[in-house]
């Protein structure tokens, strides 16, 4: 236990003390922040205003297109078609032309007549949005065929609001609502990503650190007066603890922001309408981002922590003995191709297995992928926010415990022989040999 003590303390100061540790530490949130908010510029910026002209041969559609900030129609009449259409592809002004047909009174032909030229590509939401438009107003045509006013079809409408509660496992009686839902949602992709990319991340890290010992043959050296096994744990504890820093401080960061940035939005958009008074229309949009956060902490966050902490701890644990098994096996980069599928393969089904998690947490998929250690990691971080049985939490937090004695064993195993093995290719053939040494 002091050998691993020792080799830890070794690799995790030696980790943290240098300058690229601290730097991305402290500059990762705001990094995050500004990929978040280019994303969304770049959503925004990839928006061009498209102008319309909208020839209405049947005259029912006079008020159904109005014109927006990114879609502005124009009205024009029939004799102006042939023109526009000659002219429509060498067009700077016009991108698209709308043609609705002469109708009778059952509006049948207008089911798949009505025509939409364009001089550029369009995108799915352009074409949905006036496919829209043009369907409810010919709902409310034939519905004031059949003598119901507009004025009746208005006072008809009812916006529900669906009051939504849920029993938990331990028979507590939550409120939830749509932005709640979208949330959890998000937080579980963040939480599920984020453990599926550091494990992979920090465990390649140890691999390549055995793999550059073993080609240095300073391991020859380190392993007089350590045991390999006590190395191998060390440089895992040490890496694993590097790693819980890091999400330590990026979670008090970002617990941080979110507590002030209510705050904060509420001081520029003040000064913004003071200068400018047509700007007030966004005054609430920091009571928008306030209702948002205290969403989140709604949401049970110690409990949230502490599951994603343990389950990082012990799936990093898992998969590092691997890939520390995977670097002594191996003397060059390349050869380490073969044998890393094996531990990609099982996180990858996690992933994209615990998509259909979003729609029924609760679901078969889940449960399972939440109990098998080579996907649990993952799994679990896709499932905690929606609230998990504490039995299923203790029953996946004791498989995995197991799971992690058994793969360190097989890991420690590989790694006695491997680490002093030269001149020969390994394969999982020479790997059953080794166990049995």
């Amino acid at each position: 236990m002091n050998q691993i003590f020792l080799v830890t303390q070794r690799e995790y100061f030696n980790e943290i003390r240098k300058k690229s540790f601290i730097l991305m530490t402290l500059a990762v949130p705001f990094l995050m922040m500004a990929f978040v908010s280019i994303v969304v510029f770049l959503g925004q910026a990839n928006q061009e205003t498209m102008n319309i002209a909208v020839v209405d041969e049947s005259g029912y559609f006079a008020s159904t297109f109005h014109s927006t900030e990114k879609e502005r129609y124009e009205y024009r009449p029939v004799e102006d078609l042939r023109g526009m259409m000659d002219t429509l592809q060498a067009s700077d002004f016009l991108q698209g032309i709308l043609h609705i047909p002469k109708t009778d009174s059952s509006f049948q032909n207008l089911k798949s007549d009505i025509d939409f030229a364009a001089n550029k590509s369009l995108g799915i939401s352009q074409i949905s949005k006036i496919q829209s438009k043009l369907s409810e107003r010919l709902e409310f045509l034939n519905l004031k065929k059949k003598g119901i006013s507009e004025e009746i079809l208005e006072k008809a409408k009812v916006n529900v609001k669906l009051n939504v509660t849920q029993q938990t496992a331990s028979g507590e009686t939550q409120k939830t609502n749509e932005t709640l839902e979208a949330i959890k949602s998000v937080f579980s992709g963040i939480l599920m990503y984020a453990t599926f990319t550091f494990i992979m991340m920090y465990g390649v890290r140890v691999m390549r650190s055995v793999l550059e010992e073993k080609n240095n043959r300073v391991v020859e050296i380190i392993i007089s007066s350590v045991k390999p096994f006590n190395l191998m744990m060390g440089k895992i504890l040490g890496t694993t603890l590097v790693a819980i820093t890091q999400f330590a401080i990026w979670i008090a960061l970002i617990l941080f922001l979110m507590s002030i940035l209510p705050l904060f939005l509420s001081e520029s958009i003040s000064e913004v309408s003071a200068i400018n008074p047509a700007a007030a229309q966004v005054e609430s949009f920091p009571e928008q981002v306030n209702d948002v956060i205290q969403s989140i902490f709604t949401l049970n966050i110690p409990l949230i922590i502490s599951v994603f902490f343990i389950y990082f701890f012990l799936g990093y644990i898992f998969y590092s003995s691997f890939f520390a098994a995977i670097g002594a096996s191996v003397e060059n980069d390349s050869e380490t191709q073969q044998f890393m599928w094996v531990g990609i393969m099982p996180l990858l089904l996690g992933v994209y297995g615990s998509l259909s998690i979003f729609e029924n947490p609760d679901g078969p998929v889940g449960f399972w992928f939440s109990m098998i250690p080579f996907t649990s990691p993952v799994t679990m971080m896709a499932r905690i926010t929606y609230g998990v049985p504490y039995w299923q939490l203790i029953a996946s937090i004791a498989i995995l415990i197991l799971s992690v004695i058994a793969m360190v064993w097989f890991a420690s195993k590989i790694y006695r022989v491997g680490i002093l093995m030269y001149g020969k290719k390994p394969s999982i053939k020479e790997w059953m040999k080794w166990l049995k040494y």
